[in-house]
Parts: structure tokens; C-alpha cells; sequence
């Protein structure tokens, strides 16, 4: 049984958080929403939260960090694995299903991805960033909201209070108490790159990560490219 987490400050993304938690095949599943902005109206997110089912929606000051409302989050979850989704991204309906194979295939205690399909809105681009970091065990580099990990992990290892670098922060202290952290594959999500100024939390620039990445094509719809 898998306990989702997102933490939003997007009143504009609640669709994109429901859709998601909604798509995915694995059946016994809970969703954990902890909105972090004092201007956003608990009460809608809970309306829509009434046409679904498992899922708990919190509200935080906007001065509580991220890792705070994140660790807010694990105190509040019933299942063994905790999946921490951005609000922003994409996460196909086998996401999770294909996460979870691993824990069996690696026993490991954390996993992520390091390489990852990314799609460029402005220039309907599909790249892969990263490539070549699948299927192996590692010390850094996952992509924090790709986390999945056992919730005996956070009697040891808890997230810090930043907003930024928190995920990086979370995985130096697993492999500090010895967790094993493992990159699975690619498939089945996408990190998705507007052109936005102040958008996205990682502020880098998108011609940055263009560099660092393998084009896919150009398209409109990118989700037939990414199922595994």
C-alpha cells in the first residue's frame, strides 16, 4: 500500500495533483495533500477531494518550509511506502506500478530516478535527461519528485527545513544511515518545463538542462512516448 504526498502552493494545479493521484492503477493507494499559501481555499480542494476517494487534504502557514510540510505529510500516513509527487508533473496510470516492482527486485529502501524523460512546453520538446543513469544502485542525483521510500526510513531520516535542496538533503542522509538508494527506469512520468518565469522551484535555465539531455522529438502530446 503506497501513502502519495504532495505539497502544492498552486490553487491552478489542483486538477493536475487529483488527475494524477486518480490515474494511477495501483489500487491501494492514499493521497495526502498539505497546501502550503494562507490565499488558498481549503474548502475547494476539499470539495474536489469529495469526488475521489483516500484522500486528506491539510493546510500549513506559507512560512513553513517545504521539507516541514512534507514531514508534516509522514506523520500523517497509514501505508508502508511513501511517494512523494510534484504538483506540476506528470505521472502516468502504471507510475506507481512500475515503482514498486523494485523494492522487490533491489530491496531497496528508497528509489527515484535519476534519468528522466523531460518535456519542454515552449518548444514541444521530449528529451531525456540524465541518460544512462538507469537500474543501479546510487549516492545522490535522483530527482526528488520521482521519491519513493519505505516509511521506516523516517525513524532515522527526516527532510530539512529548505525549499529548495531538501530532496538532495533527504537522500545524503539515507545513504548516511546506510538505506540503499536505488535509480529505476525512466518510463511512466515526466518532468514538465514551462517557460514561466518563477514557475518552478529548481530555478535553472531550460536551455541548461537542454544540454544535459538526449532530444526525444518534437511533439504535441509526449504521453505515448514515455509508458514503459
Amino acid at each position: 500500500m503506497v501513502s502519495i504526498i504532495c505539497s502544492t502552493i498552486r490553487q491552478d494545479f489542483m486538477e493536475n495533483v487529483f488527475q494524477n493521484y486518480e490515474n494511477q492503477v495501483w489500487r491501494d493507494k492514499e493521497l495526502i495533500i498539505i497546501l502550503n499559501r494562507d490565499d488558498i481555499s481549503i474548502n475547494e480542494w476539499q470539495k474536489r477531494a469529495n469526488l475521489s476517494r483516500g484522500v486528506s487534504i491539510y493546510q500549513l502557514p506559507q512560512e513553513w518550509t517545504l521539507g516541514e510540510c512534507l514531514n508534516f505529510g509522514i506523520k500523517k500516513v497509514s501505508f508502508d511506502f511513501i511517494a512523494k509527487f510534484d504538483d506540476d508533473d506528470y505521472y502516468a496510470p502504471n507510475y506507481l506500478a512500475q515503482s514498486m516492482e523494485y523494492f522487490n527486485k533491489t530491496n531497496a529502501d528508497l528509489v527515484g530516478k535519476r534519468t528522466t524523460y523531460m518535456y519542454f512546453e515552449d518548444k514541444k520538446i521530449l528529451a531525456i535527461h540524465k541518460p544512462g543513469k538507469e537500474n543501479k544502485f546510487v549516492n545522490h542525483g535522483l530527482k526528488g519528485a520521482t521519491l519513493i521510500f519505505k516509511k521506516s526510513v523516517s525513524e532515522k531520516v527526516w527532510f530539512p527545513k529548505l525549499n529548495l535542496g531538501e530532496d538532495t538533503f533527504f537522500i545524503r542522509q539515507c545513504i548516511k544511515n546506510k538505506f540503499k538508494v536505488y535509480s529505476i527506469g525512466k518510463d511512466n512520468y515526466v518532468c514538465l518545463r514551462s517557460s514561466k518565469p518563477g514557475h518552478h522551484t529548481w530555478n535553472i535555465n531550460n536551455r541548461f538542462l537542454l544540454k544535459k539531455s538526449s532530444i526525444v522529438c518534437k511533439t504535441d502530446d509526449y504521453k505515448p512516448f514515455i509508458l514503459g
